[in-house]
């Protein structure tokens, strides 16, 4: 009756407008409220014609005006026209802006909003985070918006996830839970405690996640209004549980969620459906699988689950062996996303733009990944090489696919995900290579298995060095905006009333920094280039390199099943490859012993750790008959020293009595070093900055090293002009202002790093710091760090990364050679093998062969334990080896002098200098 009344009243109303002349506005609100009333279905007439009134009658834009707009988008967003709904919604924004006093805030709010959320469903994903960062920024302080706030920022938390950046989908959930939670919202808090607890279930942190989504089921589950979310959140928990692989309790969440969203006809019933086809091919129910995955095919509109749904039925092909019918999946899911692919044989795979288009990346990989493994899988069943070719062109896309969604990551744990969650791809594409004897498209896969990160950060060192002083200046400027920020947001608990403003701010300068860099890509092509160069060196890039320096190069890569090692030389590349298990559990034995002296004084320990170091040997390098000299190791994880290699099994015989040995992130790193041009020093560098604090206070809890001023005077002496920070003087604070002036930059003190992710962190008189401290500048006067303190090369071990440690950060700084340490190392022997070192530099050797010698100096005159490989093999050389480049002001010194002392004896004493710091380098160990 109530709704008859409505109608009655909405027809007077507006036959009364019909007949005026000009309608006032409290006869226009009341149209639009009696509009309100009517079923949505509906309300698109009356809406199109009081807006036309509005506009007709040219009656002041308010506030009625503006949710009129609003919505008539949401009428075209029920009947699919998108195009139309974001025009509407747009000039609601445009009205806004113009009519601030007759609109409020929260109208601007909801307008952006629900623009950024019309974009979403277009898929114009960057679009859509542009206008939802917009509703944050217009209505975070506005509590009349804190709904479209909220609203917002479960859309980016979804955008994000869409783009893989789990990381950023986690800190965007709990933002808009502090607005959710302010207005007792329980569908918004429900729906961002699950795309929170699916953004942790990606990243595999299942306790987290299933208690966020338990919280989410509790919120709602007692409410008919939102019988769908609670199907999404079922659906979800099954996930989780499936990742813990609790598989039968999982399929009951499961098949109730379909239960609820069948019998509300929930448009997302396809997408549940795609989870039980998952969770029953994983307990090889493959009848039901396919069911349920062919639901999905059949019935959904979204075309990304629809190409979930091929992806799905595919893998279930797969698992079967049938792997026609999977390629064929595999192929109509990627034609079914919408980038253009119309690839019609299962040979066919999108190219490089394509790729680019697509919104949903991980569903793409997913696809494509999937379709090299069967490639793969199908070649080894029938002993085909056209397939193996197949497989491989097929791994190439994927990693394609895998640089692009690097790219458009901000969140390191996100990265880190992905490369870990990547790596058996990368396995199999190697496993791809060694069966069809490819050992250059071998080394282009071990190579973008490792320290892409790393290069990325070198990447945007290097780019930042092509921008003019005012965009330089003006980037810092946005950086330490950021930086304080994050200093800002520290400091406060998540419950404090200022947290939710400061994660505002916080957000607001990165997106800041983000459009600034953004301009940056479209107007200065110089920085787009090197930000975002992904080539790889290739084979014959590396072995002229190996050439001009005389010296070899083994890399490694550890898998699931098997481990694949590559040597190269100036002429020969040989690949080969052993079972993995048994090199994991030497590798592990070997260097517990190493970092544990007290073990190793005992003679049966001493010949176990032969025994594993001939092991070894035998895994690592025996096999590649590498000739004797210098040889450069890349490692996959941890840094292994090869010096401590035994080719006996019964003496000591170490390898670094025939190698010299220095390592590498990735021959990519390795090469680019070797092409930049050598730093010299001018009047504002210096050649060596010595910091040795001595003791420490008393609340930093490390022991006194003695003796390591005396060290650090005697190897400043060798140099022209030096910096010495030593006792107090060896302050946080002076080593980060000096740091950037000199070319070589050694330090004696502690340090912790551990294989958690805790973060590395050195120490000086007064206080730490932190590896992210260092900040980003670039050490573009380095040319050799030196990490005397303990455990600078360990820390958290990140797969497909490598080590994230000390070291590593100095390197991302731009430093081409770091000398670092593997274990907590001994005092003595590390003070006297760094002045060998640094003797040998003087002498004008590259570094690894001056390291070598040091070491072997050592050895000829250690007694007793000294010995043992655990006193003078800790400390390793990663990075470029070329000889150090000898200071540069000396000559004009040594010029002042020759003009007091005259050309004669000036002229000799300069001779006998000059022999002493800059000797011709050897034949032997060209640089």
């Amino acid at each position: 009756m109530r709704t008859v009344l409505a109608c009655v009243g909405l027809v007077v109303v507006l036959c009364r407008v019909g007949m005026a002349q000009c309608p006032t506005p409290s006869q226009l609100t009341d149209t639009y409220r009696a509009v309100l009333l009517r079923p949505f279905d509906d309300q698109l007439e009356p809406l199109l014609a009081l807006r036309k009134q509005w506009e007709q009658y040219q009656q002041p834009f308010d506030s009625i005006y503006v949710g009129t707009l609003l919505q008539l988008g949401q009428g075209y967003h029920t009947l699919g026209d998108l195009n139309r709904a974001v025009g509407v919604v747009s000039r609601a924004v445009s009205v806004c802006r113009a009519n601030p006093a007759r609109t409020r805030v929260a109208d601007l709010t909801k307008a952006w909003y629900r623009l950024g959320a019309l974009r979403n469903f277009q898929n114009q994903i960057q679009a859509s985070m542009s206008a939802l960062k917009q509703a944050v920024r217009t209505g975070s302080a506005d509590p009349q918006s804190a709904n479209w706030v909220g609203s917002a920022y479960l859309y980016q938390a979804y955008n994000y996830t869409t783009l893989g950046d789990c990381q950023q989908t986690t800190l965007q959930a709990d933002a808009g839970l502090f607005f959710a939670q302010q207005i007792k919202d329980k569908g918004l808090i429900a729906n961002l405690l699950r795309q929170k607890a699916q953004a942790l279930f990606i990243l595999d942190n299942y306790a987290q996640a299933q208690s966020d989504i338990l919280a989410a089921i509790d919120n709602i589950s007692n409410e008919d209004t939102y019988q769908n979310d609670l199907a999404d959140c079922y659906n979800l928990l099954s996930l989780i549980l499936a990742g813990q692989g609790q598989y039968q309790e999982a399929i009951r969440y499961a098949e109730r969620s379909y239960a609820i969203a069948e019998k509300t006809k929930y448009t997302e019933l396809p997408n549940i459906a795609n989870g039980l086809s998952v969770l029953y091919a994983k307990v090889s129910n493959y009848a039901k699988a396919i069911q349920y995955s062919q639901y999905g095919i059949d019935h959904a509109i979204d075309v990304f689950i629809k190409a979930n749904s091929y992806s799905i039925l595919g893998a279930t092909y797969w698992r079967q062996q049938q792997f026609d019918r999977a390629l064929t999946y595999y192929q109509q899911g990627l034609r079914t996303l919408p980038i253009g692919f119309r690839g019609q044989t299962v040979a066919a795979n999108p190219d490089e733009e394509q790729l680019r288009l697509v919104a949903h990346k991980g569903i793409a990989l997913t696809l494509i990944q999937d379709k090299a493994d069967t490639w793969l899988d199908y070649a080894k069943a029938t002993n085909n090489r056209q397939r193996l070719r197949y497989a491989l062109g097929t791994y190439r896309v994927a990693d394609q696919m895998i640089d692009y969604m690097r790219w458009e990551h901000t969140g390191q744990q996100s990265k880190l995900f992905w490369r870990k969650k990547t790596r058996s791809m990368y396995e199999h594409a190697i496993e791809t290579c060694y069966l069809l004897g490819d050992t250059e498209q071998a080394f282009r896969f071990f190579e973008k298995s490792r320290a892409v990160m790393l290069a990325d950060q070198l990447n945007e060192l290097g780019a930042r060095q092509q921008l003019s002083k005012t965009q330089s200046d003006a980037e810092k400027k946005l950086r330490d905006a950021v930086s304080d920020q994050h200093s800002n947001l520290v400091g406060l608990a998540p419950n404090d009333a200022g947290c939710a403003q400061a994660r505002t701010d916080l957000f607001a300068k990165q997106d800041s920094l983000d459009a600034f860099l953004r301009q940056l890509e479209i107007t200065n092509p110089v920085y787009f280039r090197y930000k975002y160069d992904n080539r790889t060196p290739s084979l014959t890039d590396l072995q002229s390199h190996l050439k001009t320096r005389q010296s070899s190069f083994v890399t490694y890569f550890r898998g699931d099943s098997a481990l694949y090692v590559l040597g190269v030389t100036g002429d020969t590349a040989t690949l080969h490859r052993q079972p993995a298990g048994a090199h994991a559990r030497t590798t592990q034995q070997f260097m517990v012993l190493l970092a544990n002296p007290d073990a190793m004084n005992r003679t049966t320990t001493v010949a176990r750790f032969l025994t594993l170091g001939n092991e070894l040997y035998r895994q690592l390098l025996a096999p590649l008959h590498i000739p004797r000299g210098r040889v450069i190791v890349s490692p996959d994880g941890s840094f292994v020293p090869f010096e401590t290699l035994s080719r006996s099994a019964t003496r000591p015989d170490y390898l670094v009595n025939q190698y010299a040995f220095s390592y590498a992130y990735s021959a990519n790193l390795l090469l680019r070093h070797g092409a930049a041009p050598t730093q010299t020093a001018g009047f504002v560098t210096g050649d060596f900055l010595g910091v040795a604090p001595v003791s420490f206070a008393p609340a930093l809890g490390q022991a006194t090293l003695f003796g390591s001023d005396d060290a650090l005077k005697l190897i400043a002496a060798r140099f022209g002009s030096s910096t010495l920070l030593t006792h107090e003087r060896a302050t946080r604070r002076a080593f980060l202002t000096d740091v950037l002036a000199y070319r070589v930059i050694h330090l004696f003190t502690h340090a912790t790093a551990d294989t958690t992710d805790q973060e590395p962190t050195l120490y000086f008189a007064d206080s730490t710091l932190r590896l992210s401290d260092l900040g980003d500048a670039g050490l573009h006067n380095a040319q050799l760090v030196v990490l005397a303190a303990c455990q600078t090369g360990i820390g958290a071990i990140q797969r497909g990364e490598g080590v994230f440690s000390l070291a590593r950060g100095f390197s991302a700084l731009g430093a081409p050679s770091v000398l670092t340490t593997l274990w907590s190392v001994e005092n003595k022997a590390t003070y006297a093998i760094t002045d060998l070192f640094y003797g040998y530099l003087d002498q004008g050797l590259p570094k690894d062969v001056a390291l070598q010698r040091a070491k072997q100096d050592w050895l000829a005159t250690a007694g007793g334990a000294g010995q043992l490989p655990n006193f003078w093999a800790g400390l390793i050389l990663i990075g470029d080896t070329v000889p150090l480049d000898r200071p540069t002001r000396w000559p004009w010194v040594a010029g002042g002098i020759l003009l007091v002392l005259g050309a004669g004896g000036g002229a000799l004493w300069w001779r006998r200098r000059k022999g002493r710091v800059d000797p011709v380098i050897p034949r032997l160990y060209p640089a």
